[in-house]
């Protein structure tokens, strides 16, 4: 898509809307949730519980901040990309292509990360198996459950 006006003779296409404000939430609670149970086993016995609390007060403001920031701007510049598209409009291709490439590294890797966390998490109470076989297992099964929900949601 580009930013120019559609011409009289072409036709305009656009995606299906499927996704509510509950759905949304949904999923950046999904995404956020699984650092908050594996962050706390690493700071709880740094920060004790008051560390903790004013840790949690600090994040909160920080993540309200660009939760509104990002709907914002997500409003004003409507078409698919996110952070790349933003950060070139704003900044120019070379921040915009950072920020690309900042995005496609969290996606390669926070989900083998997140289930070596789920690997670490089940072998405390299955120590007869490694930490790796859980985390693979979690990969796919969450690929797998990623892959179904994006088909089932791209029917439009």
């Amino acid at each position: 898509m580009t930013d120019e006006p559609a011409s009289s003779g072409s036709q305009e296409r656009s995606l299906k809307k499927t996704l509510g404000p509950l759905t949304i939430w949904g999923l950046g609670v999904g995404y956020v949730i699984s650092g908050e149970y594996f962050g706390w086993n690493l700071g709880l016995p740094y920060g004790g519980p008051l560390g903790m609390l004013v840790a949690t007060l600090l994040v909160t403001v920080m993540y309200v901040a660009f939760v509104l920031s990002y709907a914002e701007v997500a409003c004003a510049i409507p078409r698919a990309g996110g952070a790349f598209v933003y950060a070139d409009r704003a900044f120019g291709t070379t921040v915009g292509f950072i920020a690309g490439v900042a995005q496609l590294t969290e996606f390669v890797f926070a989900p083998p990360a997140i289930a070596f966390a789920i690997g670490a998490y089940l072998q405390t109470y299955f120590p007869m198996f490694p930490v790796w076989a859980f985390a693979v297992l979690a990969f796919f099964l969450f690929t797998g459950l990623n892959i179904w929900g994006v088909q089932q949601s791209a029917i439009f």
